[in-house]
């Protein structure tokens, strides 16, 4: 027995190493350029993932706000978007109670998000201000926040795709709070509207770091959610603006929302229809509640949106709102139908993709 324990120890001091090369070779699943065991050791805890999507919900309402009300006093707006920093300035304070980061990472969350409060306090408290003081000092709060977001690309237990997005969304905020800060002639509703959207936009990558995919397969479906937005919002909204006087326009419309997801169906086979059908769903919904959004911000139409949301939504009952040009068949589109239409396939569209969410294991990654 001491002979055999013997062996076993000399084995063991000749090649000390040689299990946990075995385990490491064992355990070896990557997510991104991180390995899995480490990617979950990192995953926040439940109430600061919940926080990030609640304060990145609230963030995008109020930006929405902004964008639905043009009539809106600047007062009101400075008010609105410094609501807004602060709910993102909470958002970088509660990291600092996160045992995953380290503490220089803790430090600079709670440090950069009582610097935000502090700026928003001032001009809370502070009504002798004038305008476009109050914009500077917004716009150096986005500043800070964005520079916050571009040090989690430093943070190695962070997977890869959520260190671009800090990339990205930091770098974003930055450039255009700095063109605000630094090119104070620009129209006021301009300076207003650039920080609009860097509110926007740091809801949605709110949301997104909430939502924190935990697999490979939840990465796929995220990536192929968030093409669907931008090819809903910008693609679609783009040609529907345009270019609507084709024989048979809505028939080509509708298959342009699918056209992109039958790639889904080449590669998987007509076992993935739903998932396919809800992206393309979801394209419909950017399009169809959303056009207008893409006209005023992009291209300069000034549709009143309240209004014409209101008849997309269903609350101007029988009117009619378009013609569908079906080609051989037309038909009149009221207010009531292209309200019903709408709420259907939001809800196909929320039980299809979290199906898919809970369940990705026919996705391929």
């Amino acid at each position: 027995m001491l002979k055999v324990q013997a062996a076993h120890s000399k084995s063991i001091f000749l090649f000390p190493d040689s299990k946990s090369k075995t385990q490491a070779s064992a355990t070896r699943c990557f997510y991104g350029n991180f390995r899995f065991a480490e990617k979950m050791a990192q995953t926040p805890p439940d109430w600061f993932r919940g926080a990030e999507i609640i304060l990145g919900m609230v963030s995008v309402l109020i930006s929405m706000v902004i964008i639905l009300n043009p009539g809106y006093g600047n007062e009101t707006v400075i008010l609105l978007l410094s609501l807004g920093l602060f709910f993102n300035a909470v958002r970088m304070m509660s990291s600092g109670g996160l045992g995953q980061l380290s503490r220089s990472f803790r430090s600079m969350g709670l440090l950069g998000g009582g610097l935000i409060v502090a700026i928003v306090l001032l001009g809370f408290f502070s009504p002798g201000l004038g305008i476009s003081t109050l914009v500077s000092l917004l716009a150096s709060g986005l500043i800070i926040q964005g520079a916050a977001r571009l040090a989690n690309v430093a943070h190695a237990g962070h997977p890869r795709w959520l260190r671009v997005s800090a990339l990205t969304v930091g770098s974003l905020t930055v450039v255009l709070a700095s063109t605000t800060l630094l090119e104070p002639n620009l129209a006021l509703f301009s300076l207003v509207a650039l920080l609009t959207i860097v509110l926007l936009v740091n809801g949605f990558e709110s949301i997104i770091s909430g939502v924190r995919p935990s697999n490979r397969k939840q990465l796929t479906l995220l990536k192929l959610i968030v093409f669907a937005i931008f090819y809903g919002f910008v693609n679609i909204n783009w040609i529907d603006l345009f270019a609507t006087s084709a024989p048979g326009y809505h028939i080509w419309l509708i298959l342009t929302y699918m056209a992109p997801f039958g790639v889904l169906l080449v590669f998987q086979g007509l076992r993935d229809w739903q998932l396919a059908l809800s992206l393309g769903l979801l394209v419909s919904l950017l399009n169809d509640v959303g056009y207008y959004f893409t006209g005023d911000l992009l291209f300069g139409f000034h549709v009143p949106l309240v209004p014409w949301l209101a008849g997309q939504l269903g609350f101007l009952g029988n009117t009619v709102l378009f013609v569908f040009q079906g080609g051989l068949f037309t038909f009149p589109v009221t207010s009531t139908l292209m309200g019903l239409s709408i709420y259907s396939r939001i809800a196909v569209v929320m039980a299809v993709l979290f199906h898919w969410w809970r369940y990705p294991s026919e996705l391929v990654a």
